[in-house]
């Protein structure tokens, strides 16, 4: 065994991962809400008037409610059955896991295609929406480094922050 640690479940590092692993789709959705947004000004101002708070609207939901939906909707399914309190996370030369008072996950290290080292956690990603965080704040900069050497020796990218 590699490490074994317990560290508190904090939905802001699960929100912080679900923004990252969603970020493609969020700036598209910002982008389109703010074009739809320039589109009715423009239409505002060079038709001197007309009704396109319709548009104006549209826009403001698309860049703003769509992004905030996702985000909060894929926070608090990766928190799902977790729930408040702490968690034990173990990284083994099989993979990794995590345990807390009602359930536990655990991955082969082939169930992975990468790690990216973000400010208080590490993010194994399990594809373009799927990822499984493991928090930092309990290792050591040398143990870190052990993690992710372990990662990129069963064929992982490694991302560094």
């Amino acid at each position: 065994m590699l490490l074994q640690f317990t560290a508190p479940v904090d939905g802001r590092l699960v929100a912080s991962a679900v923004r990252r692993g969603l970020r493609p789709l969020l700036l598209t959705a910002r982008g389109l809400g703010w074009a739809a947004i320039a589109l009715a000004l423009l239409l505002e101002t060079v038709t001197n008037g007309g009704p396109y708070l319709t548009l104006l609207l549209t826009g403001a939901l698309i860049a703003v409610g769509i992004p905030m939906f996702l985000v909060n909707t894929g926070t608090r399914e990766a928190l799902g059955d977790r729930g408040p309190g702490l968690a034990t996370y173990e990284i083994t030369d099989g993979g990794v896991a995590s345990s807390g008072a009602v359930t536990r996950h655990a991955y082969a290290w082939n169930a992975f295609r990468s790690v990216e080292e973000a400010p208080g956690q590490l993010i194994f990603s399990r594809g373009r929406t799927r990822f499984f965080p493991v928090p930092t704040a309990a290792l050591s900069r040398a143990e870190i480094d052990q993690v992710l050497g372990a990662a990129a020796g069963h064929g992982l990218r490694i991302r560094r922050a």
